[in-house]
């Protein structure tokens, strides 16, 4: 089997390049779906508590975006809660990689270059879209750009991890495109996962 990590900028079109991964058959995995089950645990709502006060608390429930804010706004306080949620996230990955049957575990990362973890994986894959395209789709989906730019700026700039990536996917383009792309890397890596076995 072959292991690639899926990473690209914010608004650079990753969970859809996902699916289409998904689609063509492969075991796919989400980093950020992994953070959203986290955060309803009580064993982390309370590390993160511990770490950030009541302040990013309501009545007891976790005020995500508060948190998102502060978050992406002072990288010492972005750096803690990366080191309450990353320990449990991979371990999820290493998990269920595992279990994964066939030839190819396509896990989506957003910070992969950003925490050092591409080593973890056989291919680096980076969905590529320009700050510009990023921003526009962003907005569409009711982000308002201020917001969008500021976490666009936490991130490593697109051409760089385009970069780093073993396989660029360039997701400027139409949805058709990108999934041109998919299917013919899609191919090679089960060809080489099979190769594997």
């Amino acid at each position: 089997m072959i292991r690639a990590a899926l990473t690209g900028n914010y608004g650079s079109g990753k969970s859809s390049v996902l699916g289409f991964f998904a689609e063509l058959g492969a075991c796919c995995l989400s980093a950020d779906d992994i953070v959203r089950e986290l955060l309803s645990d009580p064993m982390i709502l309370q590390k993160i508590r511990s770490a950030f006060g009541g302040a990013v608390f309501e009545e007891g429930q976790l005020q995500k975006k508060k948190l998102a804010a502060l978050v992406f706004s002072d990288p010492a306080s972005r750096c803690r809660l990366e080191s309450i949620l990353h320990p449990p996230v991979l371990e999820r990955i290493e998990n269920t990689v595992a279990a994964c049957k066939g030839d190819l575990a396509v896990v989506e990362i957003p910070l992969l270059f950003e925490c050092g973890y591409e080593a973890r994986f056989d291919v680096a894959m980076d969905v590529y879209a320009d700050d510009e395209t990023a921003l526009a789709r962003l907005e569409k989906n009711g982000i308002p750009r201020q917001e969008a730019a500021r976490r666009l700026q936490a991130q490593l700039p697109a051409l760089e991890k385009a970069r780093r990536a073993g396989i660029v996917i360039n997701n400027q383009g139409s949805a058709k495109q990108a999934r041109w792309q998919v299917d013919r890397i899609y191919r090679r890596l089960t060809e080489a996962g099979r190769e594997r076995h």
